[in-house]
């Protein structure tokens, strides 16, 4: 008997349909091979590790490993803190620091009371780090404009400065030593300035071993006193160097090395005293421009400890605006800044619970992401930026709140400040030639022992996914580990079905 052949022109679609089936079907099976090409390589031997990858529009669950595992996500925490800051506060969302003044003006142009400057936790003001026109100088002709105007010639009394807008805790209480007198563990101030960070000017020695000078800070920071243990190191070593001392403390030790024949090494540490800084700078640009007072600086924190009280605000002369907060949680996200992080998130304790604390704006996050049926166990956190090695995500938690920002109007603002592949921040150098490059956008964490991606990619048929990608402890060189998730993170971006 013989049997029924199906027409050709019936065959070919079908072919071509079957064909299509296959080719999709090997390019998402591909992502699970490398996933599974990832888990058995011998560098997780010991390591914890966590992988979660979502459609933001459906919300399925594309691929995941140990999604619900806690893990140190290091800086891709940011992206919690800068999401949180956003959807509470608003895009649009500004700092105001002002300059008042307690008294009087008497006839001669004299102030009978002091300068006061009210902080507000602005991680942007008197910087140059997110554009120039915020610079310090800038502040000061402003406000030295703003006191020409009222009339004040002289002032019987001094330059105060009220930081009490946040608590006086400027590091989170789990951050290392190693790391708190760096320019990256410099903290929150409520009176923020130069993102809280000075350059220390070095000269090497003429031979290795040899001790490194000491030539100046950048900017001046009164008072401050080095112990310098710095030596020279092999020509081209870069920067060696770690700055030991405390919040508040001006007693500052430097160890480690700067390299053979550079000339005015930079070596960027943490400002001691934020408020008392900016009070003393801007104290000296009044005298210098004629306007004398006849006390030093002070802030509310030193009044406090001397159980006087602080003065009273009678009028307010300026006010300096921040940028709004979009650009500020773009900078902290591209730039991983972690001062930047550390303010927003007392700045979110202080506008919900009225505390500006790491404590209370950490509080209000996780009260606010349950509240959005987040689940939230296995979510310790302990500051905004993810130095603290003690924090803990989950990367289905990560992917959650990268899909609520996806849904969000704040999205584009919100993934135009992650770096992109191939172009911007850490990514810039990753992913080239590859699918990823000019796609996908990723927050990255490095900290000892800890990789971590989290963000967003699109894939050739137009979805949007959002991953989180988190290794701890595991065996071989941060760079080798970087390359060996650059691969499954690419292979996200190929995903097709």
């Amino acid at each position: 008997m013989r049997r029924a052949r199906l027409p050709l022109l019936f065959l070919i679609p079908l072919l071509l349909i079957l064909f299509s089936f296959s080719d999709h079907s090997s390019i998402a099976n591909s992502l699970e091979r490398e996933i599974n090409r990832f888990a058995s390589d011998p560098s997780l031997k010991n390591a914890s590790w966590g992988l979660s990858v979502i459609d933001v529009e459906t919300g399925r669950t594309i691929a995941s490993r140990n999604q619900h595992l806690a893990l140190s996500p290091a800086s891709t925490q940011k992206l919690v803190t800068t999401a949180s800051a956003l959807l509470l506060l608003g895009h649009d969302y500004r700092y105001q620091t002002s300059l008042g003044y307690s008294g009087f003006i008497d006839e001669a142009g004299i102030l009978q009371g002091n300068l006061i400057i009210i902080g507000s936790g602005d991680p942007t003001f008197a910087s140059t780090q997110l554009h120039d026109s915020l610079r310090m100088e800038m502040v000061f002709l402003k406000w030295l404009q703003a006191i020409n105007h009222a009339g004040i010639k002289q002032i019987n009394g001094r330059v105060f400065v009220d930081e009490s807008v946040f608590d006086h805790e400027m590091v989170p209480r789990k951050w290392l030593w190693e790391d708190i007198g760096n320019y990256y563990g410099a903290g929150s101030s409520g009176l923020t300035v130069n993102e809280n960070m000075y350059t220390v000017l070095f000269q090497p020695g003429n031979e290795v071993g040899k001790p490194a000078t000491v030539l100046r800070t950048e900017p001046l920071i009164p008072g401050v006193e080095f112990i310098n243990q710095v030596i020279t190191g092999p020509r081209g070593s870069g920067d060696q160097v770690y700055i030991f001392g405390a919040p508040y403390q001006m007693q500052r030790t430097l160890t480690g090395t700067v390299p053979l024949g550079s000339s005015n090494f930079p070596v960027r540490g943490s400002i001691p005293d934020p408020a008392l800084f900016f009070a003393a700078a801007f104290s000296g640009f009044l005298a210098q421009n004629g306007i004398d007072q006849n006390s030093g600086p002070i802030t509310r924190r030193i009044v406090s400890l001397g159980g006087t009280l602080f003065p009273e605000t009678e009028k307010v002369l300026s006010t300096w605006m921040s940028p709004a907060l979009v650009h500020v949680a773009g900078r902290t996200n591209l730039n991983s800044v972690n001062t930047y992080a550390e303010n927003l998130l007392k700045t979110i304790g202080r506008q919900v619970k009225g505390t500006g604390s790491t404590t209370s704006g950490i509080e209000v996050i996780k009260e606010y992401w349950k509240n959005r049926g987040l689940d939230v166990d296995g979510m310790f956190l302990y500051d905004g930026s993810g130095l603290a090695p003690s924090n803990r995500l989950t990367t289905a938690q990560l992917t959650g709140i990268l899909q609520a920002m996806a849904r969000s109007p704040h999205f584009d603002d919100f993934q135009a400040g992650l770096p992109l592949a191939g172009r911007t921040g850490s990514l810039t150098s990753l992913f080239r030639g590859t699918a990823s490059e000019s796609v996908l956008r990723a927050k990255s964490g490095f900290i000892a022992n800890v990789r971590s991606y989290a963000g967003y990619t699109k894939t050739a048929d137009g979805k949007t996914l959002a991953f989180a990608f988190i290794v701890n402890d595991y065996h071989g060189t941060p760079a080798s580990m970087r390359e060996k998730m650059t691969k499954l993170m690419d292979a996200i971006t190929r995903y097709n079905q």
